[in-house]
């Protein structure tokens, strides 16, 4: 088995943390997004959001979680508990390496976030937005709990890029906790 540990991230992280976003999206978009955004501007703009996330506070306050399997990381979660009160407490980024894949890295790490909203929100929905086109992550999603929005159009990271995407969101979070311990 291999050592999986959870840590938080640090400003230090940001720039591994554009890196493992925009291959994240590289690999999961194809045909979702535009592949010149996923090719040339997918990397700088998430290190720029990143750096800005990390050491400039925008966005917020984050609570940003690091997955490291045998010391590599392999994926990250970030909470935005401030995002939008209308919704809950934002899961902004959910996101496993290709490589890591299959392992349970996304329900390890879902259920922290979870159990941090748990403790740190009581009573707060969890909720994130994915790609209606996403039917993986959609349906990882509904597996464990989640109720989609109907589909809306939104802006994207890139300029000018609109996507249809869903709310999916947890009323019950500590009930999402129990389900993913």
């Amino acid at each position: 088995m291999p050592d999986i540990a959870l840590i938080p991230a640090t400003a230090a992280d940001a720039d591994r943390l554009a890196a493992m976003h925009a291959a994240s999206w590289q690999h999961t978009y194809p045909g979702m997004l535009p592949d010149a955004y996923l090719r040339v501007q997918a990397f700088p703009e998430r290190l720029a959001a990143w750096r800005a996330r990390m050491h400039d506070g925008a966005d917020g306050p984050a609570e940003v979680t690091l997955a490291l399997v045998d010391g590599v990381t392999a994926g990250f979660a970030c909470l935005l508990p401030q995002a939008d009160s209308r919704f809950g407490i934002y899961l902004d980024n959910l996101h496993v390496l290709p490589g890591y894949h299959g392992q349970g890295l996304g329900k390890r790490l879902l259920a922290h976030c979870a159990q941090r909203v748990a403790q740190g929100w009581p009573g707060q929905p969890l909720f994130l937005y994915v790609l209606e086109a996403n039917t993986q992550a959609r349906e990882f999603y509904q597996r464990l709990g989640g109720t989609e929005s109907e589909p809306f159009e939104d802006d994207f990271h890139g300029p000018g890029l609109r996507v249809m995407v869903r709310r999916v969101t947890w009323p019950d979070v500590a009930a999402l906790a129990a389900r993913l311990a």
